[in-house]
């Protein structure tokens, strides 16, 4: 038996030992999105069962501090698991879930990925924090790329793995597979030999010069999710560039105003709120996923699609003058000088202090010319204003956060201060 048939054989497999739910939820998961249902009448129920006002505008949004509270309240005897995040702002948390949430959850993730191309047992590669079992992987039909060193040598030996094991389906984080990306338009004798068919991105911003220099190398769809550990995946785009509907099967995402916690009107950008109604050992509600996001689609009161996905509040940029400048307006001053002189090297752009930013790019030295960096910080400088102090750093790597990811735009200044030392 072949490790496609075997793989397919498992998933049935572990699918009669748990009663059939895992196939029910996908069924339920197909079903929600595909005809754009929202059960509110469930979400009154869920909120009444925790003792929460039944119009959901009207609770508080809870945060890592509330939602603790709850967690430590839950009988461990019912937690089949735990999803971890990973702390990449200081704020570790894990979430209980019950054998049933966690069914659940494989389900909804199954679904999306077949959305984005994946079919049970064909082999896909995944780049996340942390390793798996030998075993684990094995019986999944799966590689994991761990992220720590994306050294030349290091892309270098992931892309060799693809080829190796025929890999049709890639996964992960967009900075690691944009640099990959880099390395095959550099090296392309590696190419002939990927059969990469389809490509999904989470967790990290993707930029609209990195989806295309990905898409323009693999020669493939590329697709882009938004999700986080606590309660799975929030929304994905349908089709590469779209915008990102939201998983409808039991979650309930608002974009709201960060003064009055209510929802924006359609177009607006707001916080990032999630209500998930399968989590029945805590109450998740109006969870604040510290990201922003700009309000799409309503259908009566319900949000169906969202965009411009900024990512955490923690890493918005500000001006000299305090007022917020959107990653979307400074990422051009940045890529489109280093792609007219065909240097496509990886960045971060990093506010260390009110007035001070650094541009980290990966190169060695000679790489990036007085001229080509003269143009980038005029560009900055002129975007930020005249008290903007910005310099250009070349840097072996992009150092990454404990969670694997590397942010293309990170603020820097500690919490709680206002004035640059």
């Amino acid at each position: 038996m072949g490790t496609k048939a075997l793989t397919t054989a498992l998933f049935k497999t572990y699918n009669y030992i748990n009663g059939g739910l895992l196939g029910y939820f996908h069924g339920e998961a197909k079903a929600f999105n595909e005809k754009g249902i929202s059960d509110r009448r469930a979400l009154t129920s869920y909120l009444r069962r925790w003792g929460f006002a039944t119009q959901l505008e009207k609770n508080p949004a809870m945060d890592k501090v509330a939602l603790k509270v709850w967690i430590n309240k839950t009988d461990p005897r019912r937690v089949h698991s735990w999803a971890y995040t990973g702390g990449s702002y200081g704020e570790p948390l894990r979430v209980p879930y019950s054998r049933t949430r966690a069914l659940i959850r494989t389900a909804s993730i199954l679904y999306f990925n077949q959305l984005g191309g994946y079919t049970i047992g064909e082999p896909y590669a995944l780049i996340r924090a942390k390793d798996k079992a030998a075993y684990m992987k094995f019986l999944r039909n799966e590689m994991i790329i761990v992220p720590y060193d994306t050294s030349s040598k290091r892309i270098e030996d992931m892309v060799t793995e693809l080829v190796r094991r025929r890999t049709v389906l890639l996964m992960g984080y967009p900075s690691v597979i944009y640099d990959m990306a880099v390395f095959l338009r550099e090296n392309n004798k590696f190419l002939p030999g990927l059969r990469i068919r389809n490509i999904i991105t989470v967790s990290e911003p993707l930029e609209p010069f990195k989806r295309n220099i990905i898409r323009d190398t693999f020669q493939c769809p590329l697709t882009d999710r938004y999700s986080n550990e606590e309660v799975g995946i929030i929304a994905q785009q349908k089709f590469p560039g779209d915008e990102y509907h939201i998983n409808r099967h039991g979650l309930f995402v608002e974009v709201v105003d960060p003064s009055t916690l209510l929802p924006v009107s359609q177009g607006e950008k707001g916080k990032v709120l999630v209500t998930d109604i399968h989590n029945d050992l805590i109450p998740m509600i109006r969870y604040d996923t510290g990201d922003m996001a700009k309000a799409c689609c309503y259908n009566e009161d319900n949000l169906i699609s969202i965009d411009h996905i900024l990512g955490r509040i923690t890493e918005v940029i500000t001006n000299p003058e305090g007022k917020p400048v959107s990653p979307l307006t400074i990422g051009p001053f940045i890529y489109k000088p280093l792609s007219k002189e065909n240097k496509l090297v990886p960045y971060q752009f990093a506010q260390t202090g009110t007035s001070k930013y650094e541009l980290r790019l990966k190169a060695d030295s000679g790489d990036i010319g007085n001229a080509l960096s003269g143009t980038i910080l005029s560009g900055l400088k002129d975007l930020l204003g005249s008290n903007a102090e910005v310099s250009l750093i070349l840097v072996k790597d992009i150092e990454c956060l404990p969670s694997g990811k590397r942010p293309v735009f990170k603020n820097e200044i500690p919490a709680g201060s206002s004035l640059d030392e």
